[in-house]
């Protein structure tokens, strides 16, 4: 490899057969006085080393105090695995990044382009899944909105359930699970890539000077797909949703972010001016990527982890009972007002399937109630007081307190339980055998309604009851060896461990978050009425 200018020495610490350190010197040698204007173009400050080590330690304390919160339900609906991958590939290219910048002279070539190959990918694609995802379960929520509170849309809501949203394909047909197996496969062909590159180009195989060639072909389209391709259509995308989406100005304050960052990446690092000054002793390429990691970590790790924090702190100080959330989703006017709340809560879908899921259990000619069913009430009474009306009487006693109202009073006074007003308890006795076509239909649409992926409303419950409510709707409609009244018994309650966890969530996210904003505007209506006095 021959040196193009020899106006100024190749410097004696660097390899001359070193095709990296030549590229370097020939590139960045007409900006240079000496030789020793050469090393410094190649050391990095002890800001940029602070800074570093600083965002690397914040970003992995941030994630190990989310994942404290694996359990928590909104944290598991979001999709865990995805803010694992952010995690993961935001350390990978960070430390990778840190490590490249301190020891430029002698890193290796071939881990540079292994750890970037799997790096990049892991975080690109993390970020671009949980913003889709929390595209998804917008666009389920208000589609649910729309289908069960709006009797008459008018031309704007009809516009927007019909609207063809630009991943719509990625709300209603692909499951996290097959994305992420799409996701290794990649990066384990990434790492082949690699190691086929370490035989085949001179600048992988040696150590010290690691620039982006043709060889790193594949981090280029990344960068580019994200950059170009997939960053405007999520911008565009946001602007589909209404202003209702609480997520909206941050995945476009993350998009505006993630420009800046991707693009003050490129240009110091394909424009030699910048790239070969002193500039980049303090703000190096590699600065960019620890911004755009670091904002990542903020908009939507520590925001996860903010809302978890608080919902646990409204749970602890909730005052209303299991059984009051229950009964005030009885009520027609206060399921309304809920349901306009859990339209900016993205959560629609929940109350949706409690309201349908009582109207299924009406086509049975049962008076008794699931023992299973009988279990959620009787738990979740005892998680909270050994005595729910001991509750109910010490919140009617706090001032500006939610359960204050006559509504609620009138609710609490109520001596018989939803389970019982939602079962048919007439004398009229049906024949569930002539039932029966009109129980299996509406048990299939109940499930291509709300159960899996592909699912209208889909609602968030564990793989494994899916699973199960899927295994069992195959043999009801496969199998003929069970006769009707053995089956009428397994669809009776077929969706019972679905209704236990979407209850549950609803009164441990949802309703909680409902009644504590409910009590702070009590409150702040009590002091402006002593204020006024």
């Amino acid at each position: 490899m021959s040196v193009l200018n020899k106006t100024i020495p190749f410097p004696n610490d660097w390899d001359s057969n070193n095709p990296g350190a030549v590229d370097f010197y020939n590139k960045c040698m007409r900006y240079a006085e000496s030789t020793n204007d050469l090393y410094d173009m190649i050391k990095t400050s002890y800001f940029f080393i602070y800074f570093a080590l600083s965002i690397i330690v914040f970003i992995l304390f941030t994630n190990l105090w989310l994942f404290r919160y694996y359990k928590s339900y909104v944290f598991k609906r979001q999709c865990r695995k995805y803010y694992f991958c952010l995690m993961l590939g935001s350390l990978i290219i960070l430390i990778d990044t840190c490590l490249l910048e301190m020891n430029y002279e002698i890193y290796p070539c071939i881990l540079h382009h292994a750890l970037t190959g799997i790096g990049y990918p892991l975080y690109i694609s993390s970020v671009g899944l949980i913003i889709i995802k929390y595209f998804k379960y917008y666009y389920k929520s208000q589609i649910a909105y729309f289908n069960s509170f709006l009797n008459f849309l008018d031309e704007r809501h009809n516009e927007t359930l019909y609207k063809n949203f630009i991943f719509k394909t990625f709300y209603t047909s692909f499951s996290s699970s097959k994305i992420i197996k799409v996701l290794i496969s990649y990066l384990f062909f990434n790492l082949i890539y690699s190691i086929i590159m370490y035989f085949i180009d001179d600048r992988i195989a040696t150590n010290g000077f690691c620039s982006m060639r043709f060889s790193y072909t594949p981090q280029i389209i990344e960068f580019t797909i994200f950059l170009v391709i997939f960053l405007p259509l999520v911008f565009i995308e946001a602007l589909n949703f209404d202003d209702k989406f609480k997520m909206k100005y941050t995945i476009i304050m993350s998009l505006i972010l993630h420009i800046f960052c991707f693009s003050g990446f490129l240009i110091s690092l394909f424009v030699n001016s910048i790239n070969c000054s002193i500039i980049v002793q303090y703000v190096p390429p590699g600065f960019f990527v620890f911004l755009s990691c670091l904002s990542s970590t903020i908009l939507f790790t520590l925001l996860m982890l903010k809302d978890i924090i608080y919902l646990n702190k409204c749970n602890k100080n909730l005052k209303g009972t299991y059984k009051g959330m229950i009964k005030m989703l009885e009520d027609k006017i206060l399921f309304r007002e809920f349901g306009e709340f859990c339209r900016n809560e993205n959560c629609v879908e929940n109350i949706l399937f409690f309201k349908e899921y009582w109207k299924y259990k009406k086509l049975f000619n049962k008076t008794e109630k699931s023992a299973s069913l009988l279990n959620i009430e009787s738990t979740k009474s005892q998680e909270i007081n050994d005595s729910s009306s001991s509750l109910f009487t010490k919140s009617n006693h706090e001032d500006g307190g939610f359960l204050k109202g006559n509504v609620l009073n009138e609710l609490n006074e109520r001596v018989s339980s939803i389970f019982f007003s939602s079962t048919i308890l007439n004398d009229t006795k049906y024949d569930n055998k002539c039932q029966y076509p009109i129980i299996v239909k509406e048990a299939n649409k109940f499930c291509e309604n709300f159960i899996g992926s592909k699912a209208i409303y889909e609602i968030n419950i564990q793989n494994s009851i899916i699973t199960n409510i899927f295994n069992k709707m195959n043999t009801l409609n496969d199998h003929t060896d069970q006769n009707i009244d053995e089956k009428l018994d397994e669809y009776f309650i077929i969706f019972d461990d679905a209704y236990k966890e979407v209850t549950n969530n609803i009164y441990l996210n949802s309703y909680s978050n409902y009644v504590h904003q409910k009590n702070k505007e009590n409150k702040k209506k009590s002091l402006g009425k002593r204020r006024n006095k």
